[in-house]
């Protein structure tokens, strides 16, 4: 497959005694200390997930998780281009609390060749030299993005066409979490869609604090395919509804477009092979947290799963005006003096949290290989009630 995408990883050394530690300081979802499952599931040894250069050319990226213990072993790093004969030291910024860490490297000038040379010393510890290519990828105008594993494959197949009819998605990359059916994705027909081998551990499912796979794709989608275009961020298990769906309309205005839910029960189908247009009811109430979003990638400094912060904004003001007006989206009613006051919120944030009549995603619980199943299962059976309604797309 032409647009299956591999990486330019760094890993720590097999014989480098120290590994990133786990934080045990923070709260997990229930509280507990992580089992041995958990603990299998961290990552210790990445240090750069990719090294790249953005879509224009203009700079180097490096992205991976964040340094925890290991930044006083392995700083300074230090980097060299295609044979410099000087060396500088890589300035690495790290975000939400030391999620994700991100180096931006200015060219200043350098050309860049169709194979490039490039050098890092970490602290005089150990050295990686590798070749990395020339960004050579066509800028589409959207893009739709996401992670997976193992889902099915029917299922990824009528994903990618509903956003690609319904929003006009020329681009869909996938980061596929090593996936058992890595081969039968490849072999999918669709020229649009791209594959990129991101074969690194997820992180402690019941554990934010130690999961740093997710944040590091989602960036790295904005870092080598962003520019002056949208991207969406949706799961494979939600389809958005959108009453207009010209996605400029909205980024016209705004630099980030949020959603809230509704939640799609897994009220069990008749057919074995199942897939979303065998689900047609969904929970009244609107489902609590699990926000997705668009935006434009020139705008935005740093993505998280749910959020994603502007240049714009000083971040101590930016993030004062964004929980007032996340809490009253919540309760967002007919009241004129609430929606004048959305309004002028929105559009001096840049930002739009869409109310539900207008625009939401579907999220199909059904539409999982249930992988979290060892401590919570998506596909327990729910019975038809009054709490839910039925829905079209």
């Amino acid at each position: 497959m032409k647009n299956f995408i591999e990486l330019n990883s760094v890993k720590l050394p097999d014989d480098f005694l120290e590994r990133r530690t786990l934080r045990l300081d923070k709260k997990h979802y229930d509280e507990t200390r992580l089992g041995e499952y958990d603990l299998e599931q961290y990552d210790n040894d990445t240090i750069f997930y990719d090294v790249f250069f953005d879509i224009k050319n203009r700079f180097l990226y490096t992205i991976g998780p964040p340094f925890l213990n290991l930044r006083k072993l392995l700083f300074p790093i230090t980097y060299r281009i295609n044979n410099d004969k000087r060396k500088y030291e890589l300035k690495i910024v790290e975000y939400y609390g030391e999620l994700i860490a991100i180096s931006k490297i200015p060219l200043n000038g350098i050309p860049v060749n169709d194979e490039n040379i490039i050098e890092f010393d970490f602290n005089k510890r150990f050295q990686w030299r590798g070749i990395v290519k020339s960004n050579d990828y066509e800028i589409k105008p959207i893009i739709l993005t996401t992670i997976q594993k193992d889902t099915r494959i029917q299922w990824i197949k009528e994903w990618v066409q509903f956003y690609s009819q319904r929003y006009k998605v020329g681009q869909t990359i996938i980061y596929d979490n090593d996936s058992s059916n890595r081969d039968d994705l490849k072999a999918i027909d669709d020229e649009n869609l791209f594959i990129v081998a991101w074969d690194f551990k997820y992180g402690p499912i019941r554990s934010h604090a130690n999961q740093f796979c997710q944040l590091g794709s989602l960036n790295h989608c904005r870092l080598k395919f962003g520019s002056n275009n949208i991207i969406m961020n949706f799961d494979i298990d939600e389809l958005l509804y959108l009453r207009n769906p010209d996605l400029c309309k909205y980024t016209r205005k705004y630099d980030l477009v949020l959603f809230g839910a509704y939640r799609v029960p897994y009220i069990k189908p008749t057919p074995e092979n199942y897939s979303y247009a065998d689900f047609s009811f969904r929970d009244k109430a609107p489902q609590q947290g699990g926000i997705k979003y668009f935006y434009k990638p020139e705008s935005v400094k740093v993505n998280n799963v749910h959020d994603a912060l502007l240049e714009r904004h000083p971040q101590r003001i930016y993030k004062k005006l964004e929980d007032i007006y996340e809490r009253i989206s919540r309760r967002y009613g007919r009241s004129r003096f609430i929606r004048s006051l959305l309004y002028l919120m929105s559009f001096v944030l840049r930002r739009m949290f869409v109310p539900m009549n207008e625009g939401h995603f579907f999220h199909y619980t059904g539409i999982t290989n249930n992988w979290k199943a060892i401590y919570w299962d998506r596909k327990e059976e729910t019975l038809l009630s009054d709490e839910h309604i039925r829905f079209r797309l």
